[in-house]
């Protein structure tokens, strides 16, 4: 029984996560698996309560997986010590362009932009599957325009008491204006910006107060301009998507063949590797993987020679090999964001709104990739 299997399932990702985390997150991506497809069943409440153990999973599959510290909880983060640019990023380049036009360049040279009619404000919401490089993006965004850094993670702007999370908000705000040009970047977007009609009185409040911000940033040509990062745009407040305000929002695909390839040389850069490595190779192998994934698949290999070294006192260069070995047994995260995804926009009816999303989950359904073998 399905049920049953993606029960023990969870129970042994849970039993296993302190001692081997990694292990677990993939046994945590497996359980959504399963729940999400238990989820496709005619029956309106177990459909409901197995999309949301599906999404449970996910969500530790990712918390798992992610690069930040768990006990990172300032309110805003100036992040000056990286020197990160566009140039340290494989792929993208449009999405990379599109920020040059909106952000970069705005902050760079107001007055050519005054000039031409171009207010200075508003923002850009990046969207995608989990480790395909937001973060990043933002980061070296402020980088690239010489601007101060605010990371914000949005769920750190939250607050149980009342007229709190408002506050923080303004205080944002306020130092973001002082130490102008700066950039805010809001992770988990969704949190702090989610859809009014289908949320508390606080979180209303706390829009309301994010938009009136907003607003006085235009009003006030204060040089402050802002990028999102969410899972589910489509669960953003559409007042926080108009033009002025979250204007843009941008889909941040799994990279492509050529931005792998380029993302394997980024990360093999410094390291021993043999002549019989292929980037290439690897890069075909690999669809659907993220930056992330792609790191975590270099990690892997890099362990394999260093593991003998410890073993066998013998040290050697990474090799094809090791690569060949650490790809058969990692599967992209990706797949299954998709699933989730393409779920959500047919039950809200916006499949046409997230073409970008759906068209590709299509074809993960048609090749059969998005449903697990092991279901």
């Amino acid at each position: 029984m399905l049920q049953e299997k993606a029960k023990k399932i969870l129970e042994e990702a849970q039993r296993i996560e302190l001692n081997n985390p990694k292990g677990a997150s993939f046994l945590y991506l497996d359980a959504s698996e399963v729940y999400l497809y238990l989820s496709q069943t005619n029956n309106p409440y177990s459909s409901k309560e197995f999309m949301r153990k599906a999404q449970e999973c996910y969500q530790r599959y990712e918390s798992l997986n992610s690069n930040k510290s768990l006990v990172e909880k300032s309110i805003t983060k100036k992040t000056k010590t990286s020197s990160i640019t566009f140039n340290d990023i494989g792929g993208l380049e449009d999405l990379k362009k599109e920020i040059r036009l909106r952000i970069i360049e705005p902050l760079k040279n107001p007055e050519v932009f005054k000039r031409f009619g171009k207010r200075i404000g508003g923002g850009i919401i990046m969207y995608g599957p989990p480790g395909c490089g937001k973060s990043l993006i933002a980061e070296a965004t402020a980088n690239e325009a010489n601007a101060t850094f605010f990371h914000v993670k949005a769920s750190d702007l939250k607050s149980k008491y009342v007229g709190e999370t408002e506050q923080n908000i303004a205080k944002l705000f306020e130092e973001a204006r002082e130490k102008s040009p700066s950039i805010i970047f809001f992770d988990e977007f969704e949190v702090l910006g989610g859809d009014r009609s289908s949320t508390d009185q606080y979180t209303k409040q706390a829009i309301s107060q994010l938009l009136t911000e907003m607003d006085g940033v235009g009003s006030k040509e204060d040089q402050i301009l802002l990028l999102a990062a969410t899972n589910e745009p489509w669960n953003i407040d559409i007042a926080l998507r108009r033009e002025g305000r979250f204007g843009r929002t941008l889909f941040i695909p799994p990279p492509d063949i050529e931005s792998r390839a380029q993302i394997l040389r980024l990360l093999l850069k410094n390291k021993p590797v043999d002549y019989d490595v292929d980037v290439n190779e690897i890069a075909y192998s690999t669809s659907y993987f993220s930056g992330a994934d792609l790191k975590g698949l270099v990690e892997s290999a890099t362990d394999i020679p260093l593991t003998e070294f410890i073993e066998l006192g013998r040290e050697r260069k990474i090799a094809r090999n090791d690569f060949k070995q650490v790809i058969m047994k990692q599967k992209p995260s990706s797949p299954m964001w998709f699933r989730i995804a393409l779920a959500q926009l047919e039950k809200k009816e916006m499949i046409q709104d997230f073409t970008e999303v759906t068209d590709i989950a299509k074809e993960l359904r048609e090749s059969n990739m998005i449903v697990s073998a092991k279901v």
